[in-house]
């Protein structure tokens, strides 16, 4: 049973189980004593929301509520987290791509980013292709580390 918190926001934050084990091992459950100015705990769930965020627009069939959804995830993507980059990337990343690489970021293998994003794994595999290329790297940690580095990802 979970212990009574008088602070709302200080609940531990667990993400759905449709979101997949990705999100768990991403960094591990948070707990009602987290510190709420550790800057990995906002980090983190800066990023869970960016799931939700991403797992509602795609379940969405009203364009202007989906289209509300994806501004809110842009804004908490461009929330200064980690340091900005002083010049923008030598690539440029569709939404998309930038969708399916925020999930892979989470742990999410093919099919689990497939269900959330409802499309195919192979259409992800495709997305990371692209990615790839465009980053000039060969796997899929090498364009989460890259990513990460530039400021694309926290």
């Amino acid at each position: 049973m979970a212990p009574v918190v008088s602070d709302p926001a200080a609940m531990p934050v667990r993400p759905q189980r449709s979101m997949g084990a990705g999100l768990d091992r991403a960094s591990g459950p948070f707990t009602a004593d987290s510190p709420p100015s550790d800057a990995r705990t906002q980090r983190e769930r800066v990023r869970l929301a960016q799931v939700e965020l991403l797992e509602l627009s795609a379940q969405l069939t009203t364009p202007h509520l989906r289209r509300r959804i994806l501004r809110i995830y842009s804004l908490l993507r461009s929330e200064p987290v980690a340091p900005t980059p002083a010049k923008p990337p030598p690539f440029r990343l569709t939404l998309r791509e930038m969708e399916v690489l925020t999930l892979v970021a989470t742990g999410c293998s093919n099919i689990e980013a497939a269900e959330q994003l409802t499309i195919r794994a192979e259409t992800v595999k495709t997305y990371m292709r692209s990615i790839m290329r465009k980053m000039g790297v060969r796997n899929r940690t090498a364009a989460v580390h890259t990513a990460r580095q530039i400021g694309l990802l926290d």
